[in-house]
Formats: C-alpha cells, structure tokens, sequence
C-alpha cells in the first residue's frame, strides 16, 4: 500500500531537505578553483585562512619540492601570495606542457594535498602528492 503524504509533511520533509542543501554549501565556500592552466601558465590557489605562509612544491625546473636556497635568498621557493584577509592563497607560475607532481607546504612544515584536485599519485620520494597535467 502506497503511503501519501499530508500537505504538513511534505512541506517538512521539503524544508528538511532544503536544510541539508543549505548546509552542505559551507562546504562549497572552502572551495577553490585550482589548479587552473591557461597556456603555459597554471594558478595554484589554496584556502587555508589560519596559514602564516604557503609555498607551492612541485617537481618542475626551478621549484625542486620548494627547497630553496638560503645563501641565493630563495629559502620561500614557490611563495604563494594573499591568504591575509581572503584566505586564499595563490601563485601563478608558467610550465611547459608535461606533467607534474606537487602538494602545497604550509607554514613551513605541514604538506597538504590539492583538495580541488582529485588525482593523486606516487610522489617518487615515497609519499603521494597531486598531479598535474599542462597539455
């Protein structure tokens, strides 16, 4: 037999749903389009509002993992920008098409994967980190 439900119901079955809609958009907010490749450039963004730094990491020419060069001044390679009153971070850094291996390094010391970026593989180094593809 085949329940109906009464108008009073229906409506709060309605706004039950349309509440678990609502919530489930503060998630969406913490979401950042990245990365984003437009011709050789790609813009890496991160939200991360507690962050004091974020640094891009990757295994392309001139980054090496973010591991910089104190004597040359480069201890920040791959420095993100913003993050102060936003809470995005970003950078913008050109690559030739290939296809590349990073995580996002934090403070200095916590390594993140890309959360808007589902493809995650073997970092080389015995870890994991996200890939990227530039075509």
């Amino acid at each position: 037999m085949r329940k109906i439900l009464s108008i009073p119901s229906a409506v709060g079955a309605l706004v039950a749903a349309l509440g678990t809609i609502a919530s489930c958009g503060g998630l969406l907010e913490n979401r950042v389009a990245s990365p984003v490749v437009s011709g050789d450039e790609v813009t890496f963004r991160l939200k991360s509002p507690s962050a004091r730094t974020v640094q891009i990491a990757g295994d392309w020419p001139g980054n090496n993992w973010a591991r910089g060069d104190a004597e040359a001044g480069e201890v920040l390679v791959g420095l993100m920008r913003g993050g102060a009153e936003s809470g995005v971070w970003e950078v913008t850094v050109r690559l030739e098409p290939g296809r590349y291996r990073y995580r996002f390094l934090v403070n200095e010391s916590v390594w993140l994967f890309d959360p808007d970026n589902p493809r995650i593989v073997d970092d080389g180094r015995g870890g994991k980190a996200n890939l990227l593809i530039v075509p």
